[in-house]
């Protein structure tokens, strides 16, 4: 019990603290971008967004290649694209090239699941931290 109350408290801090730091008209812009693109669940990609490049200010990440969402070539070195409409169309085709795969083995699994099965959030640790961003996006942004 003392385990879920501290989890409670926590979550709310985070979700305060999400919001203090971000720019919702950016936020929004690359939503909106990322919704006109196609792109399934713009709402849990949008904090995969957030929770890859600092709320889209991070200084010394893959941003400033604009890659949006962290895809690496190789081990260690940033995907580079040309402007960060190139990095979402790369998602949405990305995306394409598994879901279906995905919803037709798993049809009652969440995002979260699909983005296990293929391998872009390592663990359980990606989870908890994507899903106070995806609250924050549903809360704070015109979905």
């Amino acid at each position: 019990m003392r385990l879920l109350f501290l989890l409670f408290i926590n979550c709310c801090f985070f979700n305060n603290a999400v919001s203090q730091k971000t720019d919702k008209a950016k936020m929004q812009a690359m939503y909106d971008a990322i919704k006109a693109a196609g792109i399934l669940h713009p709402d849990f990609v949008m904090a995969q967004c957030m929770q890859e490049t600092g709320n889209l200010s991070c200084k010394k990440c893959c941003l400033r290649y604009h890659n949006l969402f962290g895809f690496y070539v190789g081990k260690n070195k940033c995907k580079k694209f040309e402007s960060d409409s190139a990095c979402i169309a790369y998602y949405k085709s990305w995306q394409d090239k598994r879901y279906s795969k995905w919803k037709k083995k798993y049809p009652k699994e969440d995002y979260y699941h699909f983005l296990k099965y293929v391998k872009y959030a390592t663990g359980d640790k990606y989870t908890a931290e994507l899903k106070p961003k995806v609250a924050w996006v549903q809360k704070n942004l015109k979905l």
